[in-house]
């Protein structure tokens, strides 16, 4: 297929144009984004067409600053000259908002008038098409911007950083660095941001390790903070879900999860490891803790849930464990304890619960909570009631021991179930229980205590006497019971001793 044939129209380094106004011969005319020669005067009265230089070597007006040999020159149409009038337009080595020009053949000094420039007609330009092969990529001003092509009716652009694909070798590595600080000054923050949504969702990140070919294993994922100096601390991780910019949106989640596992292998290990200590240095501790309410709101601060793998396998499999094990101690060093403390409350609210529950099951038995090992326990001091008829007061009542002193039978009264329900941490419901244990002091057989409801919402099963333990006598005189929770303010009590 034949070209149409290109025409000639004028060999050499100089072009027409036609001005609006007077101009001096070596006046800089900027022709879109390249700066152009004025090669002789121009007076507009006689003719508006004039020519202007593309090439040469021409000592241009700069500005009051060192221009390096072989540096990139520009043109500042409102720069200040050495000498001339200000704000005339002068050459500069600074790129941002100014125009390419050339290159320095000489270096001067800031008081010199004039910087020899190796004129070019390279157009500057923010776009380029296609692709670009560079060995280095330097910004020239205070920072160096990448930024994806903004989307008009869709998506917006992506930005791709890939190493190199390795031939017989490791695929080449991506590095993104924070720029070194200087003496005192902090080093620079490296930064990777979603885009920010409209009136869609915000744009994820997503970090992800190179596949493995093969046996291969997948490559890993490190993010790791700076060794601190001399006498500093080493760098924090952080990983925070975003904060919702106004309104009613909930935090954004943040999440650790290992690998699934292929075939019949196991799913990829989740450890959270706290630092080793140094040479008589504690270890690092871990802590996970909920989210705090904010000052002045009526919500509750964030759960902590750890929670075993469920089997999702239609066939028989066990669910995953959860353990929370104190670290093995060394030599003559005990071993690390393993605490589960409920929250403190401030002010007159409860404390937080612990609660061990065990698993529910479809059709077998349903997991228990098993402790072993010697098991210890906090114990209120035992109450006192004096000899007759006696009403045990709440607080004393739950979990209690009561010891009645009495010179004949007398009744030792419970508290209202709505007494009783009112001092239970919050949390307690129907089916869960405490126990009661009376110890009852008399001289003969017949001081005896017996336990009388508070009310019709404490009923007994069992025997209610109890005594006398007057200590030269076989009698019994102790008694316990276990009191269930039937209802928000009833209560049985049980006697099993």
């Amino acid at each position: 297929m034949a070209q149409t044939p290109a025409l000639r129209h004028k060999t050499g380094t100089k072009i027409d144009y036609t001005f609006s106004s007077d101009a001096a011969a070596g006046d800089v005319i900027v022709l879109g984004t390249i700066p152009l020669i004025v090669e002789s005067a121009v007076d507009v009265s006689e003719s508006d067409l004039g020519v202007l230089s593309t090439e040469g070597i021409w000592d241009i007006p700069q500005a009051a600053e060192v221009q390096t040999k072989g540096d990139a020159v520009y043109w500042d149409e409102n720069g200040t000259p050495v000498t001339g009038t200000a704000l005339s337009g002068a050459a500069t080595g600074t790129s941002t908002s100014n125009t390419l020009m050339g290159y320095a053949v000489a270096t001067t000094a800031n008081t010199d008038t004039y910087v020899r420039v190796h004129l070019t007609s390279a157009k500057r330009t923010a776009t380029i098409a296609g692709s670009v092969t560079a060995d280095d990529i330097t910004g020239s001003d205070s920072a160096l911007g990448i930024t994806g092509k903004a989307g008009s009716t869709g998506a917006g652009g992506t930005i791709v950083t890939a190493g190199g694909a390795g031939d017989s070798g490791a695929g080449g590595l991506v590095s993104m660095t924070g720029g070194a600080g200087d003496t005192s000054g902090a080093g620079g923050a490296a930064s990777i941001v979603g885009g920010a949504g409209a009136s869609g969702a915000g744009g994820a990140i997503a970090i992800t390790g190179g596949a493995g070919d093969g046996a291969n294993a997948g490559g890993a994922i490190t993010a790791t903070a700076g060794a601190g100096g001399a006498a500093g601390a080493g760098g924090a991780v952080a990983i925070t879900g975003g904060t919702p910019a106004s309104g009613n949106g909930v935090g954004g989640l943040a999440s650790l999860t290992a690998g699934a596992g292929s075939g019949t292998q196991n799913g990829g290990a989740g450890s959270l490891i706290g630092g080793a200590g140094g040479a008589t240095g504690d270890g690092g501790a871990i802590a996970v803790t909920g989210g705090a309410s904010i000052a002045g709101a009526t919500g509750s601060g964030g759960a902590v849930t750890i929670t075993g793998g469920a089997n999702a396998n239609t066939t028989d499999g066990a669910g995953g464990a959860s353990s929370l094990v104190g670290g093995a101690g060394k030599g003559s060093g005990v071993g690390g304890a393993a605490a589960v403390t409920g929250g403190a409350a401030a002010g007159s609210a409860d404390g937080g619960n612990v609660t061990l529950t065990g698993g529910t099951s479809g059709s077998g038995a349903a997991g228990g909570v098993v402790l072993r090992g010697d098991t210890f326990f906090a114990q209120d001091a035992a109450t006192a009631e004096s000899t007759g008829a006696q009403a045990i007061a709440a607080a004393d009542f739950v979990n209690g021991i009561v010891v009645h002193t009495v010179a004949a039978a007398s009744a030792l009264s419970t508290p209202t179930g709505a007494q009783i329900a009112a001092v239970l941490p919050t949390g307690v419901t129907t089916g869960d229980a405490f126990r009661l244990h009376v110890i009852t002091i008399g001289a003969g057989a017949d001081d005896i205590s017996t336990l009388t409801a508070g009310d019709g919402d404490v009923t007994f099963v069992g025997n209610v006497t109890v005594g006398p333990d007057d200590g030269t006598t076989a009698t019994n005189g102790f008694g316990s019971w276990i009191f269930r929770m039937t209802g928000a303010t009833s209560f049985v009590g049980y006697r099993v001793g």
